[in-house]
């Protein structure tokens, strides 16, 4: 399904948050379904990523409007953060596969990567192999997590 674009004509600056505003409701499909999921009007949703509008987005809105297919108003504050967002799929199949020995390994190539940022030796095309190992790394560690919460959710519910 093609999804129809938001585009409003009036410039915004990327690192602006109503930018972020647009780029969530890109993501969404529009600005008739980012209206469905805030409970406001086609207007009201506009007003929220137009610069000539005073109207914001509540932090509840926000979280409404994030998801899985949704992240821009994430990696935004993420930004604010300093940091970045990273989505990595997670699954509790995929944990099990996540064994000692991956991990041990994994370590070792974090260990190297760090050792070649620190000493100056890592170019861009070592950089770029080493970037997927760490999203890889990364994606497994969460995916252990995940699993782990799984087990102790019943604990604190109980």
């Amino acid at each position: 399904m093609t999804r129809p674009t938001f585009n409003p004509q009036t410039p915004c600056d990327p690192e602006m948050p109503k930018a972020a505003v647009r780029r969530v409701y890109e993501q969404l499909g529009g600005v008739k379904r980012a209206a469905i999921r805030l409970g406001r009007g086609k207007t009201q949703t506009y007003d929220y990523a137009s610069m000539e509008r005073p109207d914001e987005l509540t932090f509840t809105q926000a979280c409404a409007l994030t998801g899985a297919e949704s992240p821009a108003l994430a990696e935004y504050l993420a930004m604010l953060a300093g940091g970045v967002f990273l989505p990595v799929a997670c699954t509790a199949a995929d944990a099990l596969q996540l064994t000692a020995e991956a991990v041990r390994q994994n370590g070792e190539a974090m260990g190297a990567i760090v050792a070649g940022v620190q000493d100056g030796t890592l170019d861009a095309a070592e950089a770029r192999t080493a970037l997927v190992e760490l999203d890889e790394a990364i994606g497994g560690l969460c995916s252990l997590r995940s699993h782990l919460m799984s087990i102790i959710r019943p604990s604190l519910n109980g």
